[in-house]
């Protein structure tokens, strides 16, 4: 199915719209997508109670994307069916600390909690495009800027995959850097694993908690039904002791699942609650580090979303 199938007329196109604070761009991109014939089909959503939805989104989570791009959207107990508008800004807008100037606001019933989803990751690909991008920035007309889609064809029937839900790599060390630095990093970020790289970013490894947790301890600990006669044993002399010298690519486990970006959600629920990997590495075509997928990615893009 075409995204196009969820437009509404001339409403869902809309160039060259004034800037302003975000909540009241959203605010004016509703007041043009939601005419009163939507409230007549609606009765029981009201435009402040959609604004309200959208700006709670917001908080919980900026939907902005990158590249001046930013998704709007929430899910409504009572939409009869999805819509979305796309909106060009005269100026940048800030959503939280991201400029944007290209809105595709989305609305969906609750019934249909995908659909948000693969209308996002459909447009996000398309307006990714550099060609494209700046196609819809000089869009003069609402029939300009529907033709450009129209022509581009964004569909939202194929599967979700890694690139459309991982987020930007942050936080990682090099395979020459002590494993203090990954332990720092692990306790102010609150990270259960840091990836090892190296100088092309290319994903060696990873160092975990339980790793880290693990090191120093005799073979014989994990048998123990009680430590009471080793009380005054310093599970953590070792790492102390050696934690200076050892460079993080001897600390690692090498097994970190690295997956293409067009890895399905399928195949990345399966390696999240099956298989024992606390992260998912994607990389590109050439093996370089470009995102991250853990199980609170997945709620929060596919379950929450």
């Amino acid at each position: 199915m075409n995204v196009l199938n969820y437009t509404r007329r001339v409403e869902s196109w809309q160039p060259g719209l004034l800037s302003g604070p975000r909540d009241r761009v959203l605010g004016n991109m509703l007041d043009r997508l939601c005419s009163e014939e939507f409230y007549t089909v609606n009765p029981e959503l009201t435009h402040e109670g959609i604004l309200q939805a959208l700006i709670h989104r917001e908080e919980q989570r900026t939907t902005a994307v990158g590249e001046q791009i930013a998704f709007p959207h929430a899910r409504l107990e009572h939409l009869r069916q999805a819509i979305f508008a796309v909106a060009t800004l005269e100026e940048p807008v800030l959503f939280e600390t991201f400029p944007v100037r290209i809105v595709c606001l989305i609305l969906v019933p609750a019934s249909e909690p995908t659909v948000s989803l693969k209308m996002m990751a459909q447009m996000s690909r398309m307006l990714m495009v550099p060609e494209i991008h700046a196609q819809v920035l000089g869009a003069p007309s609402p029939e300009a800027l529907r033709e450009i889609f129209k022509q581009n064809n964004p569909r939202i029937d194929k599967p979700v995959v890694a690139r459309d839900i991982m987020r930007p790599p942050r936080f990682s060390v090099l395979e020459s850097d002590p494993v203090s630095k990954c332990s720092h990093l692990m306790s102010v970020k609150n990270l259960q694993a840091v990836p090892v790289v190296n100088s092309r970013h290319e994903v060696l490894g990873e160092i975990t908690v339980e790793r880290l947790f693990r090191y120093g301890l005799p073979d014989f600990f994990a048998k123990l039904k009680s430590v009471s006669f080793i009380a005054e044993f310093d599970p953590f002399e070792k790492y102390f002791a050696d934690e200076r010298n050892t460079p993080a690519r001897e600390m690692m486990e090498p097994n970190a699942r690295t997956v293409p970006m067009d890895h399905t959600i399928m195949e990345i629920v399966f390696d999240l609650a099956i298989q024992p990997y606390t992260k998912l590495y994607v990389v590109d075509d050439e093996g370089r580090w470009v995102g991250t997928i853990d199980k609170g990615i997945v709620l929060d893009n596919v379950i929450n979303y």
